[in-house]
């Protein structure tokens, strides 16, 4: 259970629903009910699907109880309408209350069309419906409604004056004394479709009306079951006042009690003094924030709460997040629990003075190592609990909070912002020495990413090892079919950011055709696909060019949003709402009526945590387990850019790919002082390097290495399949070649093994270029010197080729053992993730991210 915070009602009258819109929407004033007529599109109660069925229904497939039988007893076909077409109805529904006696008496009528009178004088004249209908009986007077003060039905039993239900429930009670249990017997349920209110106290259901009418308008549909839910847990705990009542922290059957508390709270706040409270309602004091609170329900000392409230009323104005907000209740709290070991219990601000700061800076440093002792423990050690009691307990739950070092750093640095915020008013209280210096600060701490970084990743990727194994088939297979397989697999495949990736329109790929000049001048146009998406984060739309797998996961996606959700497409599979999502929630609201919603953004984080609890083994590339909170959203990202920049992408290329406005924040995947695998790789290929002739460069030693690799990037410029060392080209950044690009018989040309795979890809393209000008040599082109210059030109680049080939290989093949396993793990990753990025599309397509576009959050209403 939690209990609830400290609140005081309002005087009467100061809140009141608005009854034409709840009328609107089912109230009905006179009886005390609220009715959910089927088909309306602000709750989920439907009508069965089975067109000769009029029972109501709540969720997919959207069969009531006995149809959803019926179907189930053959096998659940697929196709459900061809099964209703085929299947009779079933008997009609019989719902005590709502059917008058046919006969025309004010009685509730039975399966039989007649009450319970008429039913047995046509039984005794042994007549039908039909036959004693006809002799037009004379309507019997009424009984009145039930005796249950609560009950609005037909009374059906002369003696007791109850309805059926309530009848049958007094006698399972043992017929106690009548008048006594009418009073307290609860209302009975026997319709989907409406839910009494009339057990509650006029201030609870006012409360409740309130909280109804603000889920009402926030646009989600309503529940029924889940209202009454509510209502009958607020009876049988005989709640008399929402506000107060002691609410499970979780449970469905009161998450609309929760809301409906957090609704009143609300519209009761005042939203001017919300600041001056001891727990600060984040939602009260701004609309930004959706819930939460700034505890400052233990700082004793008048002065801090002051200055603690002030300072939180200002950072809210500024617009910050509420992470910060709580840090200052924190750092309040923190200090707050030391001044109760000074004399007096620094009640006043001049008894603190700057000495009691520098006691603080020692106090606290002593907390942050009692809370790594606390972490170090095991559980059952005794002194746990002895250091535990040192520390500041938390309002959450039963462990106390700790002081890591990040915490440190945050609470020094927010008291200290705090203090120098209210200078003025702690001088005016004698109480100048009351602060902080930047000196009193400690150091923030790095993050130890010694691992990462001697393995040469950025600090949050993960090793190629483990992304290898979380694409395997084996263990995608272990997210369930649907959203998230679709979603995960995309995130690891595109790099996104998760708010990019949950908001992708559903045609989300377009195709271009790009023309591409080779490197012997030729213009080639080919289709390529790209991702347009919306970056939030500087509120541009940008393309990523795909490979055609991931369109495949992308079509996928399309294909079963089609199959599960039809009503969002038209008869061609279109969708209805150009703005529909490709990750759409599939919660049923007025506002997702198109599928135009995402998922909440923790959903992804919950897929994963899921996921991984399933995922059996997950090692590194050392074979050691791998720390699997280290897979998050977010790493799915770096992970993308990381083994991108070790295949050998340019860092002008990989700016474009992750849609960086600054070559700063993609250098952090470039760091060539680390030992990374690439560098390993190249300090092995400098010493096998050769030009076109086939001699060999001079070989360098480890001493010179480095030297020699800065001065070759220096004075060199890449070629395909190689390096050019010509200095006009290199001073013109590749764009003056001399010899214009014949670079497989210049002698500035020099290459390795590492260049194995682009050799490859320009002999291939060379090697199809001469076939086509063979095949139209006498036709197309015309016979002569000329042509046959060009192509004895062809044939003796791809002689030249094939030697450097040859040459690339032997050198490979005379490598050690380690040496080669080294090289080749790194050309296989090169073929996996650089041969899978159209790097001539990213250039031929590159665009400038400071482009005006539209911003579909502006246009939805949507922020964030």
């Amino acid at each position: 259970m939690t209990s609830p915070a400290p609140y005081a009602p309002p005087a009467a009258g100061t809140a009141e629903p608005d009854w034409p819109y709840l009328t609107e929407h089912g109230l009905d004033h006179a009886a005390l009910e609220l009715h959910f007529p089927l088909g309306a599109d602000w709750h989920t109660l439907r009508s069965c699907v089975h067109p000769a069925c009029d029972r109501p229904v709540e969720c997919s497939p959207w069969l009531c109880h006995r149809c959803l039988a019926a179907w189930r007893a053959v096998g659940s076909p697929d196709d459900i309408g061809a099964w209703c077409a085929s299947t009779p109805a079933p008997p009609a529904r019989r719902v005590y209350g709502e059917t008058r006696c046919s006969v025309g008496c004010p009685r509730p009528a039975e399966a039989s069309g007649l009450c319970k009178s008429c039913a047995g004088a046509r039984a005794a004249a042994g007549l039908t419906v039909a036959q004693y209908l006809a002799i037009g009986p004379r309507p019997r007077p009424g009984l009145g409604e039930c005796a249950v003060r609560v009950c609005s039905r037909w009374a059906n039993t002369k003696g007791t004056r109850l309805c059926v239900p309530h009848q049958r429930q007094w006698s399972v009670a043992g017929r106690p004394d009548l008048a006594g249990w009418t009073r307290t017997a609860p209302a009975v349920y026997t319709t989907m479709g409406v839910v009494p209110l009339g057990e509650l106290n006029e201030t609870v259901r006012a409360q409740v009306l309130l909280g109804y009418e603000s889920q009402l308008r926030q646009g989600g549909r309503i529940s029924p079951s889940q209202i009454k839910s509510a209502i009958r847990w607020l009876v049988d705990h005989s709640v008399a006042d929402l506000l107060t009542a002691d609410l499970p922290s979780k449970g469905q059957s009161t998450t609309c009690l929760r809301l409906w508390r957090r609704s009143v709270q609300l519209r009761y706040a005042d939203r001017e003094s919300e600041h001056q409270r001891a727990v600060i309602r984040l939602d009260v004091l701004s609309p930004r924030f959706s819930g939460g609170t700034v505890d400052l329900s233990d700082v004793h000392a008048p002065w801090l709460l002051h200055v603690a409230q002030q300072h939180v009323l200002q950072l809210a104005a500024s617009g910050v997040s509420a992470q910060r907000l709580r840090l200052v209740g924190y750092a309040a709290r923190w200090f707050a629990m030391f001044l109760r070991t000074l004399p007096g219990e620094g009640r006043r601000p001049a008894t603190v003075g700057r000495a009691g700061m520098t006691q603080y800076l020692r106090w606290l440093a002593q907390r942050a190592r009692d809370s790594a002792d606390y972490q170090n423990l095991p559980t059952d050690d005794p002194r746990r609990s002895v250091i535990g009691e040192r520390l500041l307990p938390s309002t959450a739950g039963p462990e106390p909070l700790l002081v890591t070092p990040q915490r440190h750093w945050g609470l020094v640095h927010t008291l200290r912002t705090v203090l120098d915020q209210e200078r003025a008013w702690l001088a005016a209280n004698d109480a100048a020495g009351v602060h902080l210096l930047a000196s009193d600060v400690p150091p923030y701490p790095d993050r130890d990413d010694t691992d990462s970084e001697m393995e040469g990743r950025s600090q949050d990727a993960l090793p190629e090892a483990v992304f290898l194994q979380l694409m395997a088939e084996e263990n995608l297979a272990l997210l369930p079919d649907g959203t998230a397989r679709d979603f995960t697999e995309l995130s690891l495949r595109i790099g996104r950011r998760p708010w990019e990736v949950r908001h992708l329109e559903f045609d989300c790929v377009v195709w271009h055709d790009i023309d591409i000049e080779a490197a012997d001048g030729s213009i080639q146009r080919r289709r390529h696909p790209f991702l347009v998406y919306w970056m939030q984060k500087v509120r541009r739309r940008h393309k990523l060019p795909l490979h055609p797998t991931d369109v495949e996961v992308i079509t996928r996606r399309q294909n079963y949003l089609r199959r599960a959700c039809p009503q969002w497409f038209d008869a061609d599979g279109k969708p209805l709402s150009p703005r529909m999502l490709l990750f759409p929630t599939p919660r049923l609201s007025r506002s997702n009526k198109l599928g135009e919603r995402p998922y909440e953004g923790s959903s992804p984080s919950y897929w994963l945590e899921v996921w991984m609890e399933a995922v059996d083994h997950l090692v590194d590339e050392h074979g050691h387990g791998f720390d699997r909170t280290r897979v998050f959203p977010y790493a799915f990202r770096h992970t993308y850019a990381q083994l991108r920049a070790d295949a050998g992408v340019p860092m002008e290329i990989l700016q474009v790919l992750m849609a960086h406005q600054e070559p700063s924040t993609t250098q952090i995947y470039y760091r060539v002082s680390h030992p990374r695998r690439v560098e390993a790789v190249r300090a092995i290929a400098a010493k096998y390097q050769f030009d076109v002739t086939g001699g060999r460069l001079r070989v360098r030693n480890s001493g010179d290495d480095l030297a020699d690799r800065i001065r070759a990037g220096v004075g060199s410029v890449p070629v395909p399949g190689g390096a050019c060392h010509e200095m006009n080209n290199v001073r013109a950044d590749g764009r003056g070649c001399p010899v214009y690009y014949r670079c497989f018989s210049c002698k500035f040309f020099t290459t390795d093994f590492t260049q194995l795979p682009e050799l490859r890809q320009v002999r291939d393209s060379k090697a199809e270029q001469l076939l086509r000008l063979e095949a139209a040599y006498g036709s197309v082109l015309a016979p002569g010197p000329l042509s046959r210059a060009n192509l004895e030109l062809l044939r003796q680049e791809l002689v030249q080729l094939d030697e450097l080939i040859a040459k690339c290989e032997t050198d490979l093949g005379s490598l050690t053992d380690d040496d080669k396993a080294t090289v080749e793990s790194w050309l296989h990753s090169r073929d996996r993730f650089l041969t899978v990025i159209p790097v001539a599309a990213v250039l031929a397509a590159r665009q400038h991210l400071d482009q005006p576009s539209i911003d579909p959050i502006l246009l939805t209403g949507e922020t964030g």
